[in-house]
């Protein structure tokens, strides 16, 4: 349990450090925003696969792997990263939605007081990733306010739940 905690505190902390820079210079993160986020993806990937290292979980080992390579991809092109960011940002926010939700009905089955913490953060997840859907066309620098704040929130929340998990 030690070991989980330490890597959302880790996890928790990256992603609040890449949300505040990139609410902190919006101009520069939209145009180095594919890299940025391709940086994001891939420590997310590593995180899904330390999570299947610890748990043996398959679809943990398949969430990494994805969210690697679509990381990778972003960093190499980050031009036709920032086209499709929306899309690519929407597709990463609803599938980490999903997984969060599941882990949270998994940790609640094992007993893990304050489950719903993990609950609505899958669900917020979720939520924003409809609002990229629904309009695409918007301005990109209101697409990097909501990525940074989801970016903020999610490290929050990890923090959150590696806290949880310690009880």
């Amino acid at each position: 349990m030690k070991s989980i905690r330490t890597n959302l505190w880790i996890t928790g902390g990256i992603l609040i450090a890449v949300g505040a820079l990139m609410m902190r210079y919006p101009i520069e993160a939209i145009m180095s925003a594919g890299i940025i986020l391709g940086i994001g993806i891939i420590a997310s990937g590593i995180n899904h696969v330390s999570g299947w290292y610890f748990f043996g979980l398959r679809r943990f080992l398949v969430m990494g792997i994805i969210d690697i390579i679509a990381g990778l991809i972003m960093v190499i092109q980050p031009g036709i990263s920032a086209f499709v960011l929306p899309f690519v940002i929407g597709l990463w926010l609803f599938s980490e939605g999903i997984s969060r939700t599941c882990a949270a009905f998994w940790l609640g089955g094992a007993g893990v007081q304050c489950w719903w913490f993990v609950l609505i953060g899958g669900l917020a997840m979720m939520l924003f990733a409809v609002m990229m859907f629904v309009s695409p066309l918007s301005s990109t620098f209101s697409v990097m306010m909501i990525l940074s704040g989801v970016l903020i929130a999610s490290g929050v929340l990890a923090i959150v739940e590696g806290l949880v998990i310690s009880r």
